[in-house]
């Protein structure tokens, strides 16, 4: 039996819409694990400072640790995401909990071009202030560690950019990833901010 008309063009937006139906599923089930599902963490790795010296990732007690991975080169999503953090750091700062329990650590997954002076520029011009917040670099093995142990995906592209997962983590003394957010448009300083907060009070 024909379909009608109406009904055709219904199974027609189904089928067109079933593929962002199953996207936005799976977005959601990434970005809203509950602690004992996420399996990610931060490797006990060795990084560098912007000075050279070198910086564990061993687990820190006492403190939880936000985690952006950036490049400096990119056009939109990394600057944006850390614009939004420095606008959380300004929040942290005023409650007196950044740095004291609550750290940001930035690290390039470019470290080819992204030198201690292209991030210190980079830095400056988005407003990071030291406290509480650390911005690593390494060489390519120890940052592809790094990604893999979090589960960021990052590819350099022909164009010389770098098409890379849009997550942040947020990670607990031991090292697990306790909550991911997004970056970009789609990372939220208030919620972050209150989640943060409580995680101080819980102790």
């Amino acid at each position: 039996m024909p379909l009608t008309p109406t009904a055709a063009t219904r199974l027609r937006r189904l089928v067109l819409l079933l593929p962002l139906f199953v996207l936005a599923a799976l977005i959601a089930s990434w970005l809203w694990l509950t602690p004992s599902e996420v399996s990610a963490k931060l490797p006990d790795a060795q990084l560098q400072t912007l000075d050279g010296a070198a910086y564990s990732l061993s687990p820190k007690p006492g403190t939880v640790r936000l985690v952006e991975l950036i490049y400096t080169r990119c056009p939109d999503i990394c600057p944006t995401t850390t614009i939004k953090m420095v606008q959380l750091q300004k929040r942290l700062q005023e409650a007196g909990v950044m740095g004291k329990g609550v750290d940001f650590l930035t690290i390039t997954i470019d470290p080819q071009n992204d030198t201690p002076d292209v991030l210190r520029y980079y830095a400056r011009q988005l407003g990071i202030a030291e406290d509480g917040w650390t911005i690593l670099r390494g060489d390519e093995e120890t940052i592809r560690t790094v990604t893999s142990s979090l589960g960021f995906f990052a590819k350099k592209t022909d164009d010389g950019f770098i098409s890379h997962t849009s997550s942040t983590y947020l990670v607990d003394q031991n090292n697990a990833v306790i909550r991911k957010f997004g970056m970009g448009e789609e990372f939220d300083p208030e919620q972050i901010y209150q989640e943060l907060l409580n995680l101080k009070k819980e102790g």
